[in-house]
């Protein structure tokens, strides 16, 4: 069932764009488009009707700019969605960005044309949006994540075990958790070390380029092998035992 508070609204005159974003976040279950809106008023009503926790809004609109509407959310009590503000205006009217980061509260601003940016980032905007929703705006474990078959899976980082290499394709990458199938990616070790860092995981990297451990789930240790809560059985590298037991230690 779809929580009723994860409605979003596209403030939006293109109709083409409409339907783009809205084919984008049908990939994330949990969210429910509840319009569109191509002008100020269709705005307004849809906001003051629903109340939704995340808004993709353009600035040029029927009947107006989207000034109108960013004052009437700032006027409204205990509303404050998500706000994914974006432009294809900004060089014809340089005022645009700093009248809006500094008059209003908006979440992320955006230059038109959108798609890399939402094909990359669309992801971390939508478990923000849950969060500030939810009352809570601190970095959380949840994430969504693309396995190789190009389907998204809504996980959490503190369930994860260990990441180790695909054993017959180098640039896939295989995620172990508790009480959840293994997720096969397409990632690069770089990008999954960042995400940890960022998500403030602790792991050590026992193997470079073959696997990562989480301290968390660590069953036991025999030098030199570590072996996890889903029984696999990893080999630390000679060169990083002292680093690894330190890091044990602690």
């Amino acid at each position: 069932m779809i929580n009723s508070k994860l409605k979003y609204l596209i403030v939006e005159d293109s109709v083409n764009v409409c339907k783009g974003i809205k084919e984008r976040v049908n990939d994330f279950p949990g969210w429910l488009c509840c319009n569109f809106a191509h002008h100020i008023e269709e705005a307004l009503v849809n906001i003051k009707e629903h109340y939704p926790s995340l808004i993709f809004m353009d600035w040029s609109l029927k009947g107006g700019s989207a000034y109108e509407i960013l004052q009437f959310i700032e006027n409204c009590q205990n509303y404050d969605p998500y706000i994914i503000f974006n432009t294809g205006y900004q060089s014809e009217n340089p005022d645009i960005p700093q009248e809006i980061i500094n008059s209003y509260k908006i979440d992320k601003y955006l230059i038109k044309p959108i798609w890399e940016n939402l094909r990359l980032n669309l992801s971390k905007y939508l478990n923000e949006a849950e969060h500030k929703a939810n009352g809570d705006n601190s970095l959380k474990e949840e994430l969504w994540v693309t396995d190789v078959a190009k389907k998204k899976h809504h996980v959490n980082l503190k369930y994860l075990i260990c990441i180790v290499n695909h054993h017959d394709n180098p640039y896939y990458k295989v995620l172990h958790f508790i009480n959840y199938t293994p997720l096969v990616m397409k990632i690069s070790w770089e990008k999954l070390i960042t995400t940890l860092a960022e998500y403030n995981i602790n792991f050590f990297v026992t193997n470079s380029r073959a696997h990562i451990t989480i301290k968390n789930h660590i069953q036991d240790y025999e030098r030199p092998f570590v072996r996890m809560k889903n029984r696999q059985k990893m080999e630390v590298v000679r060169e990083k035992l002292c680093d690894f037991e330190k890091w044990l230690g602690t």
